[in-house]
């Protein structure tokens, strides 16, 4: 064997090594996914966290590291990623330009590291919680790597093993982080649409990702949650688009099954849905977390999930950058409803 061929080896037993560790680090998880919920008011670093996932799989990094994180402040996090950066792993961070500004930010850590940091410099926000590793793994949900984030806010995040899911969101990175574009509504070019990857599929799991805005997410949400036969299940930290909740009232009068939990703050404002459902007696409850429930979550007939960054608002869909997965999987779908029980109940 060749000593190129022997470093090759050693780098694909090391990513194999990785995987098998992270996943069995996870809550809920099956070989290639795992998926992780906050405990709030716990142990942060708690076996099964956001968290200490993340922590994990950035320690076992061989090749490279690649986030897009709205806000960095979580010491266990950060700490992960300095070390990354010390044992010659390729660290690429990209951040919201106002979160990064606070003091209580990374950025000082960062420039000592020697990470490179791009900031978001546009209008809308750099609103994703994203990595891709090596090439493999992608990680991504509603969680902020933050103190309050992996402490006392009710957050989620899935961690998937696939080289072609990795693909789509390194593109989504580097063009970010190489060209500097944030919340473009379209791609370049007359063909981009027709080429941009969407779909990979896993096992006998269909993974849909896309990216708002040039994505249109509202409309695929719409989409999907037209195609509800049984139930609908969220959980929604903000609340406000008109087209998302007439949909789920429609499907409520038509007899699915729908229910939700909102986020208490804001969700009785003249411009949320909360108290529309409510009044169209759709079973939603207010969160109990008195810090905040952060998932923007849907499950569709107990067998798709939606989640992701992407809130239901009018920001997320034209302003913002932001990503989402419409992943489905029986087992998956299970381990976010029984999140949704616990905050329900």
């Amino acid at each position: 064997m060749r000593l190129g061929e022997s470093a090759g080896v050693k780098q694909k037993l090391l990513i194999i090594v990785l995987a098998l560790q992270v996943m069995a680090a996870g809550s809920v998880g099956d070989g290639w996914w795992s998926a992780y919920f906050t405990v709030p008011a716990g142990n942060p670093g708690a076996r099964g966290t956001p968290e200490r996932g993340l922590v994990m799989l950035i320690d076992g990094a061989a090749d490279h590291v690649y986030g897009a994180f709205y806000q960095i402040t979580s010491p266990g996090v950060a700490g992960a990623l300095c070390r990354a950066r010390a044992r010659g792993v390729d660290v690429k961070i990209v951040t919201e330009s106002e979160t990064f500004a606070k003091k209580e930010s990374c950025a000082g850590r960062f420039r000592d590291a020697g990470i490179e940091t791009v900031c978001d410099q546009s209008r809308g926000l750099m609103h994703n919680k994203f990595a891709v590793v090596d090439g493999r793994m992608v990680w991504t949900g509603s969680y902020n790597p933050t103190t309050r984030g992996s402490g006392f806010h009710d957050e989620n995040a899935i961690l998937l093993q696939s080289p072609e899911l990795a693909a789509i969101y390194t593109d989504e990175f580097m063009e970010m982080f190489r060209g500097g574009v944030f919340g473009n509504r379209s791609e370049p070019g007359p063909f981009a649409g027709l080429l941009n990857r969407h779909h990979v599929r896993i096992g006998e799991s269909d993974i849909n990702v896309y990216f708002s805005p040039e994505d249109d997410v509202e409309r695929i949400i719409l989409g999907r949650l037209r195609k509800a036969r049984s139930s609908i299940h969220f959980m929604a930290y903000s609340f406000t688009s008109e087209s998302i909740g007439e949909m789920m009232i429609r499907k409520h009068r038509e007899g699915v099954a729908v229910m939700g939990v909102f986020e208490r703050r804001g969700a009785k404002a003249p411009h949320g849905e909360y108290m529309k459902m409510k009044i169209e007696g759709v079973p939603v409850r207010l969160d109990r977390n008195r810090h905040a429930m952060h998932h923007k979550v849907i499950i569709i007939d107990r067998r798709r999930v939606i989640t992701g960054s992407y809130n239901f608002s009018r920001n997320a869909a034209r302003n913002n950058d932001e990503n989402i997965l419409v992943i489905d999987n029986h087992r998956i779908a299970a381990a976010y409803l029984s999140e949704f029980s616990r905050l329900y109940r």
